[in-house]
C-alpha cells in the first residue's frame, strides 16, 4: 500500500479514527475549563499530535504499547467523564437533586 493510499484511508492511531478522537479530546478540554474560543486551536493542534503519533507508531513500533496506555486513558477518561455528566444531567431533568 503506498504512502497516499494510506492516508486516503484516513488517519488511525491504533485502530482509532481520528476523525474520533480529536474531537472526543478537544470536547474533554472544554470540559476542564478550555474556553470555547480556543476550541479550534485545540483542534488543529491535537489533530497534529494524533497524527504524529500514527506516523511515529508506524516508524519505532516498539512506541506502540506507551501509545497504546495513553489512547485507553484518553478514550476512558474522556468517556466515562461525558458519561457522568449526561447522568446528571437526566437526573436533575426528573427532579432528583444529584449532588
Amino acid at each position: 500500500m503506498s504512502e497516499v493510499d494510506r492516508f486516503a484511508d484516513g488517519i488511525v492511531l491504533l485502530g482509532v479514527p481520528a476523525v474520533i478522537l480529536v474531537p472526543l479530546v478537544v470536547e474533554g478540554l472544554k470540559r476542564l475549563g478550555l474556553p470555547v474560543g480556543w476550541a479550534t486551536p485545540a483542534a488543529v493542534i491535537v489533530a497534529g499530535l494524533v497524527a504524529g503519533l500514527a506516523e511515529a507508531v508506524q516508524v519505532w513500533p516498539e512506541l506502540a504499547p506507551a501509545v497504546r496506555v495513553l489512547l485507553a486513558a484518553v478514550i476512558l477518561g474522556f468517556g466515562a467523564s461525558g458519561v457522568y455528566s449526561q447522568a446528571r444531567h437526566w437526573e436533575r431533568r426528573d427532579g432528583r437533586s444529584g449532588r
